[in-house]
């Protein structure tokens, strides 16, 4: 299956805003908004990757963490993940 960019994006948006609402974070949530950097901890977006498998019907390798690059030893934002993920998914 093809991944669009777009429909990762709001994917990935629709459920950092939720996870936001929960929280009470009350943050302002872009496409270049790093879920990280407004307090929603590394735990989180591992089950945040668990239901983007579920919703976008792809597998995510175990090995891999979309919400940051290791080369450049930055956190990423929901722009640059869902980049991340349509590179690696199957």
């Amino acid at each position: 299956m093809k991944l669009k960019l777009e429909n990762v994006e709001n994917q990935i948006k629709s459920i950092i805003e939720e996870i936001n609402g929960q929280l009470g974070l009350n943050a302002s949530i872009k496409m270049n908004t790093c879920p990280y950097e407004i307090g929603i901890t590394s735990q989180i977006l591992v089950s945040v990757m668990g239901l983007l498998e579920n919703k976008l019907d792809v597998k995510i390798p175990n090995s891999c963490y979309i919400f940051y690059d290791k080369q450049k030893n930055k956190q990423l934002s929901i722009k640059e993940a869902s980049m991340k993920l349509i590179k690696i998914a199957k």
